[in-house]
């Protein structure tokens, strides 16, 4: 899993049962990919679904990398 502290809140990027990579805030999962970086990217493109997220002005991390990593 990897989490961003985001004025929203935690988004965190997880393992989804199909093997996907969801993003999910609040409990929900917002979307999901097939890998992490593309999770990431579409989180710092502001183009995930989950509007709280979408609207906010912070640029957020680039990419993957600037995530924190908690293995699970």
């Amino acid at each position: 899993m990897w989490i961003y502290r985001s004025p929203v809140g935690i988004l965190k990027i997880v393992r989804q049962p199909d093997g996907t990579f969801g993003l999910c805030h609040n409990e929900t999962v917002w979307e999901a990919c097939d890998t992490p970086q593309a999770e990431a990217d579409n989180v710092f493109c502001h183009v995930t679904g989950c509007d709280e997220w979408d609207s906010c002005p912070d640029a957020g991390p680039s990419d993957l990398s600037q995530w924190e990593y908690i293995p699970s």
